[in-house]
């Protein structure tokens, strides 16, 4: 397995986006969606084949068979979430400015404005629901001042009556309206997450506390027992840390724990988890990781330690637990498994990896 350096030295925190309460939802909500899009499309087709305009006569059917196949892609395959999503949104944004475009341009509503316009809506909220928020209001805005051109655009050639002109001014006025409030969502929900943050983070250290591990492990659990993919934990512990403090002050022993945060943060991939429990006590929680794996890391962790230079402290080094989860592993029982371990290497001499 090759280990390589994911995030700078300045960027030790977890993201927002992965402490996202909407990340677990989101594919749930798109299996039940794309299905009822489908549903419609194919209602709206059966309903209006004789008045069918060009748009429709391509999209309806499209969308019919196109949301129901992205559907079953969502529930053969969870992965296939990362380009599902965002294709279902561009279909959808395609359709209402395709549509929109050919009302304004081409052949204006006698009412107005048809029913496809009520949809619109629709794209500024799914996208904060699917997507990252900035993307979302970046999305929200250009979709927006696209439809402000179009509508000028079909001022300018001169086919608009009084029915159109109120129609376009209570349509693009409501959606300023549902873009200004998508802006304060997105402001609440970023408040929201960096509160989420610090409750996950280490302030020392700015690596991720015992309330995430706790929080993660119980998932990852999960999908060793229904998936059967391997998971490890590393426990790792500073030998003599007590001395240091004691010798040369708690300020240089908040630069060695600093250090070696980020001497672990080097060497992880970034679906792996570097967490300080307390004190000189911290944890490397390996997805998708067996146990020789993860001891031939821990080794590698062990030799890193030993290589740190925080001066005036001549002599770094930690000890290693190193444990591989079991289907009927619950937190307490791996946590104690690799603790265990941990304090077998403290026992033989120090400076060492064992494992459970």
């Amino acid at each position: 397995m090759a280990w390589v350096r994911v995030y700078p030295e300045d960027r030790l925190h977890p993201t927002l986006e992965l402490l996202d309460p909407l990340n677990p939802v989101r594919r749930r909500l798109a299996l039940w969606l794309l299905p009822l899009g489908s549903l419609l499309a194919l209602v709206a087709l059966l309903a209006s084949r004789s008045r069918l305009d060009p748009v429709d006569r391509v999209f309806l059917p499209l969308m019919a068979v196109g949301f129901l196949l992205l559907a079953l892609a969502l529930k053969r395959s969870p992965a296939s979430a990362r380009w599902a999503i965002p294709l279902t949104h561009a279909l959808i944004a395609l359709y209402l400015l395709s549509t929109l475009t050919y009302q304004l341009l081409f052949v204006p509503n006698p009412q107005g404005l048809s029913p496809a316009a009520f949809w619109v809506p629709f794209f500024y909220f799914s996208s904060y629901l699917f997507f990252p928020t900035q993307r979302a209001l970046r999305l929200a805005l250009l979709y927006l001042l696209t439809l402000f051109l179009l509508a000028l655009l079909g001022a300018f050639r001169g086919h608009y009556s009084a029915v159109h002109l109120n129609a376009l001014a209570q349509f693009l006025g409501s959606n300023l309206a549902y873009v200004g409030l998508l802006y304060l969502l997105v402001r609440l929900k970023e408040g929201y997450l960096e509160a989420h943050l610090d409750a996950y983070t280490d302030f020392l250290t700015g690596l991720r506390n015992r309330r995430y591990l706790d929080l993660v492990l119980d998932r990852e659990l999960f999908r060793v027992a229904r998936y059967g993919r391997p998971l490890s934990l590393i426990l790792l512990d500073l030998d003599g840390f007590k001395a240091v403090n004691d010798t040369h002050g708690h300020e240089v022993g908040d630069r060695v724990l600093r250090a070696l945060a980020r001497s672990l943060e080097e060497h992880l991939r970034q679906s792996d988890r570097a967490v300080r429990l307390g004190g000189e006590e911290f944890a490397v929680l390996l997805p998708e990781t067996g146990l020789p794996q993860a001891l031939r890391l821990a080794e590698r962790l062990r030799q890193a330690v030993a290589a740190l230079k925080v001066p005036p402290v001549e002599r770094l080094s930690a000890s290693f637990g190193v444990a591989q989860a079991s289907p009927t592993d619950s937190p307490l029982s791996l946590l104690k498994r690799a603790d265990e371990a941990l304090y077998r290497a403290k026992r033989q001499g120090k400076n060492r990896v064992e494992a459970a």
